[in-house]
């Protein structure tokens, strides 16, 4: 039998031993939320449509194994592309997604002593390029051999965080 759970965001809550936190992202959208999943002291983060990144959502991506974290567009690449102006706005806006710079700059914020993986995903076919990520990522990072991208058509494979 299913079951269904309500949830608000700012919740914790379990399915069996898998904790779920809920996260509250600034996104034009109702009440958006993101989440980070514990099971057996392992942490995996889930992070993206977002469009500026605060001191609650650094606190609450701390210390992941795991992390899937969007890398929208290059900046340069939606304001001279071909998206009109309102939806570049929305797009680049502090309510939309985040480009490669702002995503980047969050994982400088963040432990990487534990994190095995970084999901690059949520990647725009048309305002970024991999190559535009790849950079930034190499920047935070210091180099990509914990990288991964999840292709919009393909997704990614499974990934070991223990």
């Amino acid at each position: 039998s299913h079951r269904l759970l309500q949830f608000n965001c700012g919740d914790l809550f379990t399915i069996g031993e898998l904790a779920v936190t809920t996260v509250a992202v600034p996104h034009d959208a109702a009440e958006p939320c993101q989440f980070r999943f514990e099971y057996a002291g392992r942490h995996l983060g889930v992070l993206t449509d977002l469009g500026s990144v605060t001191p609650h959502v650094v606190d609450s991506y701390r210390g992941c194994h795991g992390l899937l974290l969007e890398f929208n567009h290059d900046y340069d690449m939606l304001m001279t592309g071909e998206y009109p102006e309102h939806l570049k706005r929305r797009v680049g806006g502090d309510w939309g997604h985040l480009n490669n710079t702002q995503s980047a700059e969050l994982l400088g914020q963040l432990d990487h002593g534990e994190l095995r993986h970084v999901v690059a995903a949520h990647i725009s076919e048309k305002n970024n390029s991999r190559a535009h990520a790849e950079q930034a990522l190499e920047d935070a990072l210091g180099s990509l051999e914990r990288v991964v991208f999840a292709a919009q058509g393909e997704g990614f494979s499974w990934l070991d965080v223990s």
